[in-house]
C-alpha cells in the first residue's frame, strides 16, 4: 500500500514539474500562483507528498491545465492498464 502511495504520488510530481517546466515558472512562482508554500510544492514535485484535490484544483489554475491533466500515467506508475471511460 505504501509503494503504490509512493508511486502515485511520484507521478502527479512529476507532472506538476513537467507543466511546470514547460511554462518556464521558477518553483516560487508556481507556489505563490497556487497559493502554495514553495516547500510545499517543492515536495509535491519530489513525490515526498500527496498533494490534495483541492491543491491540484490551485495546481491546475496556476498551470492552465485541467486537475486530471496532473493525474496522467497514474494507472501505469502502478502497473495497470488504462481503462476507458465508457
Amino acid at each position: 500500500m505504501q509503494s503504490e502511495s509512493n508511486a502515485i504520488a511520484g507521478r502527479i510530481g512529476d507532472n506538476i514539474r513537467e507543466r511546470r517546466e514547460r511554462k518556464l515558472f521558477p518553483l516560487d512562482e508556481l507556489a505563490r500562483r497556487a497559493d502554495l508554500a514553495e516547500h510545499t510544492l517543492w515536495r509535491f514535485e519530489r513525490g515526498t507528498m500527496m498533494p490534495t484535490v483541492l491543491n491540484l484544483v490551485h495546481l491546475a489554475d496556476a498551470l492552465e491545465c485541467r486537475p486530471g491533466d496532473l493525474l496522467d500515467g497514474v494507472s501505469a506508475a502502478l502497473g495497470e492498464e488504462p481503462t476507458s471511460g465508457a
